[in-house]
């Protein structure tokens, strides 16, 4: 193997995997129809009444057979939502209760359910990752109470539990929390604070908070 001897440039400006997230009905899914050639793989019906590139799913094997499709014509659709993240989780969930005829996946002994979740949901996400250039994975607000000097505050997160959702959040390279401001704007925030979980590895996203606007996400080239 050559080693580096100088600085070798970025050759990516774009988000692989993007992951959004912000209370239910805020507007998530009307943006994603607006992100010219994205599939949105609807998992929760919430496309009906929008006019978009959908496709709906309503169950893991479903799922599996649509991942099969896309592997086959990879990169037919330049970006791929899955609408939401949660719901197939929930999905994976009772898949591996019933798989093991409990009514919960968090009784399997030793945290084994636990980890069989996160090594499906992963797997999933990498395949999705094969079938095009840009993924874009939807959740829902989780909102926690926490204690920080004797004072509660609100902390908006991926509702997702414990180490998936660290996981997941770890492999995006852009994670945005999706909300309406004061003025009833559908905005999206790329800060990370006390507050909100967001956060990205790309410059031209980093700390930003702004009106919910595709073409300031991806960009064209690389300047």
């Amino acid at each position: 193997m050559e080693l580096p001897t100088q600085v070798i440039k970025s050759n990516t400006v774009n988000p692989s995997l993007l992951t959004i997230f912000g209370q239910s009905k805020a507007g998530k899914t009307t943006m994603l129809s607006k992100l010219e050639g994205c599939l949105i793989i609807d998992t929760e019906r919430g496309s009906k009444y929008i006019d978009a590139l959908k496709v709906e799913v309503s169950t893991t094997n479903e799922l599996k057979q649509l991942v099969n499709a896309l592997k086959a014509e990879s990169n037919k659709y330049k970006y791929i939502a899955l609408d939401t993240i949660d719901n197939v989780v929930s999905w994976i969930e009772r898949d591996i209760a019933r798989e093991n005829n409990l009514d919960s996946f968090a009784k399997l002994p030793f945290g084994d359910g636990y980890n069989q979740v996160r090594t499906r949901v992963m797997g999933l996400i990498d395949a999705l990752l094969t079938c095009s250039e840009h993924i874009i994975l939807v959740g829902h607000r989780k909102k926690t109470i926490i204690g920080t000097d004797s004072v509660e505050v609100n902390v908006s997160s991926l509702d997702l539990s414990g180490k998936l959702k660290n996981y997941i959040m770890a492999k995006s390279d852009a994670i945005g929390f999706v909300f309406r401001d004061d003025e009833g704007v559908l905005s999206i925030s790329f800060e990370s604070s006390d507050e909100v979980e967001a956060g990205t590895r790309l410059p031209h996203l980093a700390g930003l908070i702004m009106n919910f606007d595709w073409k300031h996400i991806y960009k064209t080239s690389i300047k």
